[in-house]
């Protein structure tokens, strides 16, 4: 649409522990894992996650962002931005799992397109799952102490823009 700015937040650059095929069930899972830990401590991370709250504090009126299916990368996207809103985690944490019923249909087709092997290894990649986020949020106690010090040293958002999310974004 006519106005609208394109900003490319590269959330996994260029050493992403994602970018390997995991061969196992047990790896894939592990991968999403870490690969969660890495959307809140690595700095192509931090830069994309910072430049996506930017972009939501400065265009209150309209900021639209996205990955490829819409569950990882945006799902910490959304996870973060609830929990910086005051969302309650479990609220949080149903928002994000929610994924998994939206996505049903097409992910069952792409693995009704595999062999049963593979498929069993792709499932977990596919998959939304609790123990997912909450590496994510654990990853936040670990590197930064609590969710205010990751708003601060990796959002870098301070008192007022956080206020100002709020106030654009909550309503009553």
């Amino acid at each position: 649409p006519k106005g609208v700015r394109y900003v490319v937040a590269d959330v996994l650059g260029a050493d992403s522990p994602v970018f390997s095929m995991p061969e196992t069930a047990a790896e894939a899972e592990q991968m999403m894992i870490d690969g969660e830990k890495a959307m809140v401590s690595g700095e192509s991370a931090q830069d994309a996650y910072s430049t996506v709250f930017a972009g939501l504090v400065r265009d209150a009126d309209g900021t639209l962002y996205h990955c490829t299916a819409g569950k990882d990368r945006t799902g910490w996207a959304s996870a973060a931005l609830l929990t910086a809103l005051g969302v309650p985690r479990e609220t949080v944490m149903a928002d994000y799992l929610a994924s998994n019923e939206y996505r049903a249909e097409a992910n069952a087709a792409a693995l009704a397109a595999m062999p049963a092997e593979q498929a069993a290894v792709y499932k977990p990649m596919l998959d939304v799952r609790a123990a997912y986020l909450n590496s994510g949020f654990a990853e936040v106690e670990d590197a930064y102490g609590s969710f205010a010090g990751y708003e601060k040293k990796a959002l870098g958002m301070d008192a007022r823009e956080l206020r100002r999310l709020k106030a654009d974004l909550l309503v009553g």
